[in-house]
This record gives structure tokens, C-alpha cells and sequence, in this order.
């Protein structure tokens, strides 16, 4: 465990809450006292940064904001301390046809749903199971393109997601990585999610970012995650915990793993255990 912790990065989804779900008083106590202590706290998601996101803090309850996102599983990145921020470059028209058109075949067979997010595209097709889903939870609004690729990638984006059924997800990394695997990387973000994004940017490069632009050792960072798009975001921090009903394999990179599940609280309960009782910072 790390012996001073300067920052803590924390996935959302499956880690910190359940999908869509609040931030459970357990780690928010947590978080409390770590921002007392001058801990700079900060989400890594996959989604595209917004003023939800911007808000979140106050949307779980906490009187102060997060003091950094990364957004778009590295592809962004916000410093409330040196108010700024950085994006990506969109991945371009062209380049979203070309992998459209490769995959279509696979598209239609399984009617596998496929959206993408950012440069504010809300294109998709087949709106259907965990993208319908995904619509109703966050709020989103998608332009319905199935089988026309031209609309589908009418504006640039930032990733392509596509939601199927655990056994097709490996025919879909398998057709794109075939084929685009020295441009683009397919992550794992949920089961029967894959997301293809840069293969440059992952949450750990985002993390790497933030903490040169406040001059943070990474020893000196926590993070927790559940997921594949976490697995690098643990492996550059300090001290990279998985979150008990994580996957296996991020679990096999993870420096620890919680004792209880995001459904109780576990990497606020990971906190208290580990950190702030033997710090002398908690008091019950």
C-alpha cells in the first residue's frame, strides 16, 4: 500500500457505483476525508466528458468537484486546478467507413448494436439491449443509421462501440483487430462491449498526463477499476486495486483487490481498511 497518497483516480461504472448508480456513503465518507487531507480526487471513465461529468461531484453529494477527469479512457483530460483541459484527436470520416464497411457483414448477421461517441455524433444501429439501456440511463438520444453507413459516419468521432453477446464480442475483436490492430485497440468495457479507439490511448496515458502537469510521482497514486479499459490506468499507478466483482484478468494486474463488491461500498471500505486507519485519519 502506498505509504502518502497525493491522488486517487477511480473508474465510475462497477467500481466507485453501480451502472448509473450513487456513490455509496461509505466512499463518500471516504472521499471526504481525503479531500481534507489535500488528496486530489478524479474519475477515469470511458465516456466523453460533459457537465454531467463536470458535476458529478455535486450530484452524489459531495461540497466540492473532482479535482481531475479523464474522460474517453484517456482520450481526455480535465485539471480543475490549472483550468484546462485536453482532447484527442476525432477519428475521421474516412476512417470510420473503412471500418464500417469491414464490419458490416458481422453487423448484420448478429444485428450487433454499434454507436459512437464525441465530436457530437449520436449515430447508431441497432438500438437495441445494453445500447438501449445506455440511452435510458444516461439520457442520450441516438440518430437511428442502421445499415446506412454514410449517415453512421456523416460526423467524426472519437471510438466505436459495438454491444453484442460475450461470444460475438470475440469475433468482433478478432475482425478489427485483423485488420486494424496497428491503428486501433479494442477494449472491454463492460461483457459483450468492445470499444475501438487509438490504440495510443488508454485511461493509464491519461493518468500519466495529469500527474506531469501537477508533478505528481505516480508511486504516489491509487486508482481502482473493474474492467480491461482499467487494466492500465492500475498498472501506471502507484497502487492499482481491482474492485472485488471485477474480471479475472484485471484482477491478474491489479496490485490488490477489495473485500466487498461496488454494490457495498468496496473501494470505500479499501480505503478506510488500508489507508486512513492506519494513517490515524478515520474516525469512527
Amino acid at each position: 500500500m502506498i505509504e502518502n497518497i497525493r491522488a486517487l483516480a477511480a473508474d465510475i461504472d462497477m467500481t466507485l457505483t453501480t451502472k448509473g448508480g450513487d456513490l455509496p456513503e461509505l466512499t463518500k465518507k471516504a472521499f471526504d476525508v481525503l479531500h481534507a487531507n489535500g488528496v486530489l480526487l478524479g474519475l477515469a471513465t470511458g465516456r466523453e466528458l460533459d457537465d454531467r461529468l463536470y458535476n458529478q461531484g455535486a450530484a452524489w453529494g459531495l461540497d466540492y468537484p473532482f479535482d481531475f477527469l479523464i474522460g474517453m479512457n484517456g482520450g481526455q483530460l480535465y485539471d480543475l486546478r490549472h483550468k484546462c483541459d485536453w482532447t484527442m484527436d476525432l477519428m475521421d470520416r474516412e476512417t470510420m467507413k473503412e471500418i464500417l464497411t469491414y464490419m458490416m457483414p458481422l453487423i448484420e448477421e448478429h444485428e450487433i448494436s454499434v454507436n459512437v461517441e464525441g465530436g457530437g455524433n449520436h449515430a447508431a444501429m441497432h438500438i437495441k439491449g445494453e445500447l438501449f439501456e445506455s440511452m435510458k440511463r444516461h439520457g442520450w438520444v441516438f440518430d437511428d443509421y442502421t445499415g446506412d453507413i454514410d449517415g453512421f459516419c456523416a460526423k467524426p468521432c472519437f471510438k466505436i462501440l459495438f454491444r453484442t453477446t460475450p461470444d460475438v464480442e470475440k469475433l468482433v475483436r478478432e475482425r478489427i483487430l485483423s485488420k486494424f490492430g496497428d491503428r486501433f485497440q479494442c477494449v472491454g468495457t463492460f461483457p459483450g462491449t468492445v470499444e475501438v479507439i487509438d490504440r495510443t490511448i488508454t485511461k493509464g496515458s491519461g493518468l500519466i498526463r495529469f500527474a506531469k502537469a501537477n508533478d505528481i510521482d505516480l508511486k504516489e497514486i491509487i486508482a481502482f477499476g473493474d474492467n480491461e479499459n482499467d487494466n492500465s490506468l492500475l498498472e501506471e499507478a502507484g497502487w492499482g486495486v481491482c474492485l472485488a466483482n471485477g474480471n479475472e484478468k484485471t484482477k491478474a494486474v491489479a496490485d490488490d483487490v477489495t473485500e466487498l463488491d461496488c454494490f457495498s461500498g468496496g473501494a470505500g471500505h479499501y480505503l478506510i481498511e488500508k489507508y486512513l486507519k492506519p494513517k490515524g485519519l478515520w474516525n469512527e
